[in-house]
């Protein structure tokens, strides 16, 4: 007996296997969201923590927009580059210092919930102590 050819069964299965992986991969590609973070810059002044920021036009305007940084890939104003830990970044902890800062964002929408995601943060020069 030649075995060379498959039979009808192994045929049908290799067919509904080929076309279950190619459903799956054309659902799972389509509904991949690709963001390209948006570049915000400002004065940042951080939480006790580090972990957070409040964003400022300028030095001296005093509303400001709140993001969460902890996570973020960070720069500072050396240039290199450090992973997204959960500590402070070259922004600090003292809360009445401000950064110049640029922020990467990324709208974030789950369907229930929306916010603007910080993924990177580079500090454009050292903080300035409050004074």
């Amino acid at each position: 007996m030649d075995r060379s050819r498959l039979t009808r069964r192994e045929t049908v299965f290799l067919v509904i296997v080929v076309v279950l992986f190619s459903a799956v991969g054309i659902r799972w590609v389509s509904t991949r969201s690709i963001a390209v973070p948006e570049a915000v810059e400002g004065w940042a002044m951080p939480n006790a923590k580090g972990t957070a920021i409040s964003l400022h036009a300028s030095a001296d305007d005093p509303a400001g927009e709140g993001y969460v940084i902890a996570g973020a890939r960070w720069a500072g104003v050396d240039g290199s580059w450090h992973g997204g830990g959960g500590g402070p970044t070259c922004v600090g902890t003292d809360t009445g210092a401000k950064t110049h800062v640029r922020l990467g964002v990324v709208d974030v929408d789950t369907g229930g919930a929306s916010w603007r995601h910080v993924v990177w943060l580079r500090c454009l020069e050292r903080p300035r102590p409050a004074g």
